[in-house]
């Protein structure tokens, strides 16, 4: 199972060496208040261990250092203080080596001269996008397709069968 935490958290499960499947939870400000949000997501992690039983959890942690937004340390603290809960072992998928592992190279702003910061991120997400789809994966947006390719990701990291191999692409 693979996490791409966010305010839209993007999650993705599945056997290794078949199409994961994907879902979206919204964790936002309308959500309610800090312990609220950080409730919802604990009750979805259980609901989500419980049905689909991982082996294996990676999650991209929030990136920023010192600037990280304090909201999605939190929510990244509860989603896998959760799932350490159930036993199950959870390892942290570092944004530049899944980029590496998925699209073959780990793309920055600098790879797209003229573009704005926020252009390059969409333009980024798209190629994740891109990749998923040319998989024959269907994310129904970019926090899913995220979490998708964390999960591949993790899959090459515990070299199960069937994983994209790095570099591949």
């Amino acid at each position: 199972m693979a996490f791409d935490v966010a305010t839209q958290t993007g999650v993705a499960f599945g056997v290794a060496g078949k199409v994961p499947r994907a879902t979206t939870y919204v964790f936002g400000k309308s959500m309610g208040d800090h312990p609220v949000r950080f409730a919802k997501a604990m009750r979805a992690v259980s609901t989500l261990m419980e049905r689909y039983e991982p082996d294996h959890v990676f999650f991209e942690a929030p990136i920023g250092g010192e600037k990280a937004n304090a909201f999605l340390i939190g929510l990244t603290a509860c989603i896998t203080g959760t799932v350490a809960s159930y036993g199950v072992p959870v390892e942290r998928a570092p944004v530049q080596s899944v980029r590496k592992h998925f699209l073959g190279k780990h793309l920055v702003k600098k790879d797209f001269p003229g573009m704005s910061e926020a252009q390059a991120r969409g333009a980024i997400k798209q190629r994740v996008v891109g990749r998923c789809t040319a998989l024959g994966w269907t994310p129904k947006n970019d926090d899913e397709s995220d979490a998708m390719a964390i999960w591949d990701y993790g899959c090459g990291r515990l070299r199960v069968a069937n994983a994209m191999p790095e570099g591949l692409f």
